[in-house]
Formats: C-alpha cells, sequence, structure tokens
C-alpha cells in the first residue's frame, strides 16, 4: 500500500505541478505586452492606443471562457482541458511571436487569452480532487503566488531579456513551451 501511496503524492504533484506552469504562462501573457511596448511601436508603429488595444485583447476571450471553463472542467477534467488550453495558447504565441501585422497580434493574443483562460479553474479542479479539504487553501495560496510570478517574469526580466534577443523570440519560445506543456499534460 505504501508503493501507492507514494505513486499517488507523485502523480498529485506532478499535477499540480503542470497545472502551475499553465497558470504562470497565463500571468506571463497577461503582464508581457507592457516589457514590449517599445518593440510593438517600433516594429508596427503602433500608437499608444493600438498597444493598449493588442494588450487588452487577451481579455476578451478570457472572460468570455470563464464559464465555459467551469463546465469543461468538470465534464472534461482538467487534463484535457490543460491540454487543450495549452495548444491554443502555444498556437496563439507563434502567431504573435510571427504576426507580420497588427491583425496578427490581435489574433494571437486572442488565441492566447482563450487558450490561458482554462488554466485556474482547471487547477482548482485538480486540487479539490486531488487534495484533501483541509489542503485546499494553502493550494490556491501556492498556484496565486507562482501564478504572480509569472507576471514579474514578463515585466523587469523580460524587457532586460529583449535587450540580448527580440521580443518575438521570447513570444516564440513561450509558444513551444506551451506546446510542450500541452504534450506533458497529456502523457
Amino acid at each position: 500500500m505504501t508503493d501507492v501511496s507514494a505513486r499517488y503524492r507523485r502523480l498529485r504533484r506532478l499535477a499540480y505541478a503542470l497545472g502551475a506552469a499553465a497558470f504562470i504562462l497565463a500571468f506571463f501573457h497577461r503582464v508581457a505586452p507592457g516589457a514590449i511596448a517599445a518593440d510593438l511601436r517600433a516594429t508596427f508603429d503602433a500608437s499608444a492606443t493600438m498597444r493598449g488595444f493588442i494588450a487588452a485583447f487577451y481579455f476578451y476571450p478570457y472572460a468570455a471562457m470563464q464559464l465555459p471553463s467551469g463546465v469543461l472542467a468538470d465534464s472534461a477534467g482538467p487534463r484535457r482541458l490543460f491540454t487543450a488550453g495549452s495548444v491554443v495558447a502555444g498556437i496563439g504565441s507563434l502567431a504573435f511571436a510571427f504576426a507580420p501585422s497588427v491583425g496578427w497580434l490581435l489574433a494571437g493574443r486572442a488565441l492566447v487569452g482563450l487558450g490561458v483562460a482554462v488554466a485556474f479553474v482547471s487547477v482548482l479542479k485538480l486540487i479539490a480532487s486531488w487534495y484533501g479539504e483541509r489542503e485546499f487553501g494553502t493550494w490556491v495560496g501556492v498556484l496565486m503566488l507562482l501564478g504572480n510570478l509569472g507576471g514579474v517574469l514578463a515585466a523587469y526580466p523580460l524587457a532586460w531579456v529583449t535587450q540580448y534577443v527580440s521580443w518575438r523570440e521570447v513570444f516564440m519560445v513561450t509558444g513551444v513551451l506551451s506546446l510542450a506543456l500541452a504534450l506533458c499534460t497529456w502523457l
């Protein structure tokens, strides 16, 4: 029985870590346009209003997906939802990275918002299913800490990194990470 419980603990830690990684990416994408605003202005001649619209475009599908995310987490389960969400977010991040125009940037942001919208609700479902009631608050608190870490990484560290590599490379890597996360989650 000890072998089974040790395997169970490993699996729930791994499931939580993968879900938390998706949530970190969600926060990263939420904040990132602010750190690359000058790059977007230079690349696309985007006004301040347009840069704000690009940044905000993530939130429209994100907000619209909150209720469906809960229903899908209950019906399809977190594993399927994380996998699909990470694929969509990865494709969106790659579209953003390779965008030839503002329209493509908006499409990429919309896909990212749609993909990462499932992360929080799915991790909550995962915590409720795999952890005891007395641990729920603790693991949600850890999740919020980790998510905010994604926002921190998208601020000064992202601005610093883009001094050495292009913003397009950053979003290309982020897209590939999202796709790798999808694969790991599925497996």
